[in-house]
């Protein structure tokens, strides 16, 4: 459910880019609306989330890292390609990428995925120029890659991190 309403807001965008028509137009603006009620949501639960994730779940088998600061320069030259999700509790997208995210962790063999909270490691955000969340910055070799700027559906992660190892 979810994959299909990213892949819908997504391609809402796409098809507004392309053509500006009553069509385009109408399902932008419901595409916009999801997204910004995803936000609200997402801050409206974010005490709930919390202690849930504290008192309930714990991702002990979680294969995402979490980027603390401490490790990060450590991580870049250990590995050698990682996906940097920068997202944030209040940022409806990036709650809704978490468990696209875990699958898509889980999965890879190649790539290793770290998600880094922008609200708590502004160096590492400045460092990459962040702007909006969720980003997404693949890292081959301890350089960037490339980047995307949105949520995305697990297809799209694996479209996205396949590159040429040199």
């Amino acid at each position: 459910m979810i994959e299909k309403l990213i892949a819908y807001q997504n391609q809402s965008e796409i098809n507004f880019e392309k053509a500006k028509n009553i069509s385009t137009i109408a399902n932008y603006i419901v595409a916009f609306m999801l997204f910004m009620a995803s936000t609200i949501i997402a801050a409206l639960t974010f005490p709930v989330r919390f202690l849930y994730k504290k008192i309930v779940k714990s991702n002990k088998n979680s294969e995402v890292l979490k980027l603390d600061g401490k490790n990060f320069e450590t991580l870049l030259k250990k590995e050698e390609l990682i996906l940097f999700d920068f997202w944030a509790e209040w940022c409806g997208p990036c709650v809704m990428m978490h468990s696209i995210i875990e699958k898509f962790a889980a999965e890879s063999k190649s790539v290793k995925v770290v998600k880094v909270n922008a609200d708590f490691n502004r160096s590492i955000v400045n460092k990459y120029q962040i702007k909006g969340l969720p980003q997404f910055v693949l890292v081959q070799h301890g350089k960037e890659v490339k980047r995307f700027a949105g949520a995305m559906t697990k297809a799209d992660l694996i479209e996205f991190c396949e590159v040429t190892i040199k």
